[in-house]
């Protein structure tokens, strides 16, 4: 039982990556568009400090976002290399612990994911001026 709950558990979350991969565009109205007129005017920022604080911020979470894929895209390199050069009967102990790699590789590879997400959030509500 255990072992098809983690096989359930692993294809459902390849399916949120693909599902997720594939629907990146959101055609929705922003918030600055919805309320009422005037309620934002007081709060916009003339000193550009917005902007330069999400460039900072937009460059280390591009960083984070490129270094997590690296890391996934390594330790599934270097499993596969095990595996490759095991002998026979060591592959079968390296598929047991395969699953806890490629579900952590999965999780970085959604995490980097997540992260682009939210730096686009970020500017499109800098540049909206909320």
């Amino acid at each position: 039982m255990k072992k098809n709950t983690i096989k359930m558990l692993v294809i459902l979350l390849i399916a949120i990556v693909a599902i997720a991969s594939v629907f990146t565009i959101v055609n929705a109205q922003t918030a600055k568009e919805v309320t009422p007129s005037g309620i934002w005017d007081s709060a916009s920022d003339d000193t550009g400090t917005s902007g330069t604080a999400n460039k900072i911020i937009g460059t280390i979470i591009t960083v984070v976002q490129i270094i997590g894929v690296g890391v996934a895209i390594i330790m599934l390199i270097v499993l596969a290399i095990k595996y490759i050069s095991a002998a026979p009967g060591d592959k079968a102990e390296i598929k047991k612990h395969a699953v806890v790699y490629v579900v952590g590789a999965i999780v970085l590879f959604a995490a980097s994911g997540i992260l682009g997400i939210i730096k686009n959030l970020a500017g499109a509500f800098t540049e909206s001026g909320m």
